[in-house]
């Protein structure tokens, strides 16, 4: 089997995965009419840090800037998110999860959690570490790759 075969089949997988975890975000009872995916995905990004600024969600999610800016705009009306400026450049727009919010991001970590545990459950611990550390290894190359840019 050829690099490109197998980056094909590896595509396939992804693909799988992502509609799994898509699924899981509109289909989870305890989110599902209460955020969209595309929010309940800056939810997840914004979560992970203290604040992010608006361009780094961008970045994060592969957006526009005025799209963030339109789910942020959604996300502060349901009061899950709030913003604010920086003090010495005020073109700077934090954004950062409100008391709601955190409780909001528990719920979609969890679901995302819970996906998860379910995947490594029909993996042996030999190939959980194995996948755990390829994965590893990945990522640290994709991050590595968008700081040379």
């Amino acid at each position: 089997m050829s690099l490109a075969d197998r980056a094909i089949e590896l595509s396939g997988y992804f693909q799988i995965v992502g509609e799994r975890l898509h699924g899981v975000k509109k289909n989870n009872p305890e989110t599902s009419g209460v955020i969209s995916a595309q929010e309940s995905q800056l939810l997840l990004s914004v979560g992970t840090k203290e604040a992010l600024k608006m361009s780094e969600i961008a970045k994060a999610l592969q957006l526009t800037l005025s799209s963030v800016t339109a789910l942020v705009d959604k996300l502060e009306a349901k009061g899950f998110v709030t913003r604010q400026r920086s003090l010495e450049d005020r073109r700077i727009v934090r954004v950062s999860l409100t008391a709601e919010g955190r409780k909001l991001y528990g719920l979609v970590e969890g679901a995302h959690r819970e996906l998860s545990m379910s995947v490594l459950k029909v993996l042996s611990l030999e190939e959980q570490v194995m996948l755990l550390a390829l994965f590893r290894k990945l990522a640290a190359k994709l991050r590595a790759g968008e700081k040379r840019r």
